[in-house]
Protein backbone atom coordinates (compact mmCIF):
# COMPACT_ATOMS: atom_id res chain seq x y z
CA UNK A 1 0.00 0.00 0.00
CA UNK A 2 3.21 2.29 0.44
CA UNK A 3 3.14 2.77 -3.98
CA UNK A 4 -0.37 4.47 -3.83
CA UNK A 5 0.52 6.34 -0.80
CA UNK A 6 3.31 8.43 -2.98
CA UNK A 7 1.32 8.05 -6.18
CA UNK A 8 -1.73 10.51 -4.49
CA UNK A 9 1.17 12.09 -2.53
CA UNK A 10 2.45 13.19 -5.63
CA UNK A 11 -0.61 14.06 -7.13
CA UNK A 12 -2.79 15.58 -4.53
CA UNK A 13 0.81 18.13 -3.80
CA UNK A 14 2.16 18.80 -7.37
CA UNK A 15 -0.63 21.57 -8.00
CA UNK A 16 0.84 23.52 -5.22
CA UNK A 17 4.24 22.54 -6.27
CA UNK A 18 3.49 24.62 -9.56
CA UNK A 19 2.22 27.67 -7.87
CA UNK A 20 3.06 28.12 -4.50
CA UNK A 21 0.83 30.11 -2.81
CA UNK A 22 1.68 33.16 -0.41
CA UNK A 23 0.74 31.33 2.30
CA UNK A 24 -0.14 27.57 2.06
CA UNK A 25 -3.87 26.24 1.86
CA UNK A 26 -6.11 25.55 4.55
CA UNK A 27 -6.01 21.94 2.42
CA UNK A 28 -2.76 21.59 2.40
CA UNK A 29 -2.50 22.25 6.58
CA UNK A 30 -5.98 20.14 7.18
CA UNK A 31 -3.88 17.25 4.89
CA UNK A 32 -0.78 17.90 6.93
CA UNK A 33 -2.11 17.12 10.12
CA UNK A 34 -4.53 14.29 8.90
CA UNK A 35 -1.35 12.47 7.44
CA UNK A 36 0.24 12.80 10.22
CA UNK A 37 -2.46 12.00 12.65
CA UNK A 38 -2.35 8.44 10.78
CA UNK A 39 1.26 8.21 10.55
CA UNK A 40 1.15 8.03 14.49
CA UNK A 41 -2.11 5.70 14.29
CA UNK A 42 -0.07 3.30 12.01
CA UNK A 43 2.61 3.51 14.11
CA UNK A 44 0.79 2.76 17.53
CA UNK A 45 -0.95 -0.45 15.68
CA UNK A 46 2.55 -1.49 14.86
CA UNK A 47 3.60 -1.56 18.06
CA UNK A 48 0.84 -3.30 19.45
CA UNK A 49 1.13 -5.56 17.16
CA UNK A 50 4.80 -6.12 17.73
CA UNK A 51 3.74 -6.53 21.53
CA UNK A 52 1.44 -9.33 20.65
CA UNK A 53 3.82 -10.99 18.47
CA UNK A 54 1.76 -10.47 14.96
CA UNK A 55 4.87 -10.02 12.76
CA UNK A 56 2.26 -9.94 9.48
CA UNK A 57 -0.01 -7.37 10.88
CA UNK A 58 3.22 -5.39 11.90
CA UNK A 59 4.56 -5.35 8.59
CA UNK A 60 1.13 -4.06 7.16
CA UNK A 61 1.04 -1.03 10.14
CA UNK A 62 4.34 0.09 9.18
CA UNK A 63 3.98 0.02 5.33
CA UNK A 64 1.28 2.06 5.67
CA UNK A 65 2.91 4.22 8.48
CA UNK A 66 5.42 5.05 5.68
CA UNK A 67 3.01 6.08 3.30
CA UNK A 68 1.54 7.94 5.18
CA UNK A 69 4.61 9.61 6.72
CA UNK A 70 5.81 10.38 3.05
CA UNK A 71 2.20 11.73 2.39
CA UNK A 72 2.80 14.28 6.04
CA UNK A 73 6.42 15.17 4.69
CA UNK A 74 4.77 16.29 1.13
CA UNK A 75 2.17 18.17 2.15
CA UNK A 76 4.21 19.77 4.70
CA UNK A 77 6.48 21.47 2.22
CA UNK A 78 4.36 24.31 1.71
CA UNK A 79 4.15 24.82 5.38
CA UNK A 80 8.09 25.21 5.25
CA UNK A 81 8.26 22.60 8.11
CA UNK A 82 11.97 21.51 9.12
CA UNK A 83 12.76 17.90 9.67
CA UNK A 84 12.58 18.13 13.47
CA UNK A 85 9.37 19.97 13.02
CA UNK A 86 7.95 16.71 11.30
CA UNK A 87 9.96 14.36 13.75
CA UNK A 88 8.63 16.15 16.53
CA UNK A 89 5.14 15.83 15.03
CA UNK A 90 5.32 12.45 13.99
CA UNK A 91 6.78 11.58 17.90
CA UNK A 92 3.13 13.17 19.33
CA UNK A 93 0.97 11.89 17.06
CA UNK A 94 2.36 8.45 17.95
CA UNK A 95 2.27 9.38 21.75
CA UNK A 96 -1.35 10.90 21.60
CA UNK A 97 -2.57 7.46 19.47
CA UNK A 98 -1.11 4.78 22.04
CA UNK A 99 -1.20 7.35 25.26
CA UNK A 100 -4.92 6.53 25.99
CA UNK A 101 -3.66 2.46 26.18
CA UNK A 102 -0.79 2.56 27.66
CA UNK A 103 -1.50 5.03 30.57
CA UNK A 104 -4.68 3.47 31.47
CA UNK A 105 -4.20 0.96 34.40
CA UNK A 106 -7.81 0.31 33.89
CA UNK A 107 -8.30 -2.73 31.43
CA UNK A 108 -12.01 -2.00 30.24
CA UNK A 109 -10.85 1.36 29.75
CA UNK A 110 -7.37 0.08 27.70
CA UNK A 111 -9.74 -2.12 25.73
CA UNK A 112 -12.14 0.44 24.64
CA UNK A 113 -8.88 2.61 23.65
CA UNK A 114 -7.49 -0.26 21.64
CA UNK A 115 -11.33 -0.88 19.62
CA UNK A 116 -10.95 3.29 19.10
CA UNK A 117 -7.36 2.76 17.68
CA UNK A 118 -8.68 0.73 15.16
CA UNK A 119 -11.50 2.43 14.17
CA UNK A 120 -8.79 5.58 13.77
CA UNK A 121 -6.90 2.86 11.57
CA UNK A 122 -9.86 1.95 9.60
CA UNK A 123 -11.00 6.11 9.26
CA UNK A 124 -6.97 6.65 7.91
CA UNK A 125 -7.68 3.27 5.42
CA UNK A 126 -10.99 5.27 3.91
CA UNK A 127 -9.38 8.61 4.00
CA UNK A 128 -6.56 7.01 1.57
CA UNK A 129 -9.45 6.05 -0.53
CA UNK A 130 -10.92 9.07 -0.73
CA UNK A 131 -7.36 11.07 -1.60
CA UNK A 132 -7.09 7.83 -4.66
CA UNK A 133 -10.36 9.15 -5.56
CA UNK A 134 -9.38 12.58 -5.66
CA UNK A 135 -6.08 11.87 -7.29
CA UNK A 136 -8.05 10.00 -9.93
CA UNK A 137 -11.09 12.57 -10.53
CA UNK A 138 -13.22 9.96 -9.35
CA UNK A 139 -13.96 11.87 -6.23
Amino acid sequence: MFAPFLAIAFALASPQDAAPPVAPSPVTSERYEQAMSCAGVMAARSSLHAFTGNTEAQASADRNGRGFIAAATLFAQPLGLTETQLAEAFAASTARALGTITRNPDRAAADAAIDQLNADHDACLRLVQRWMAEANGTS
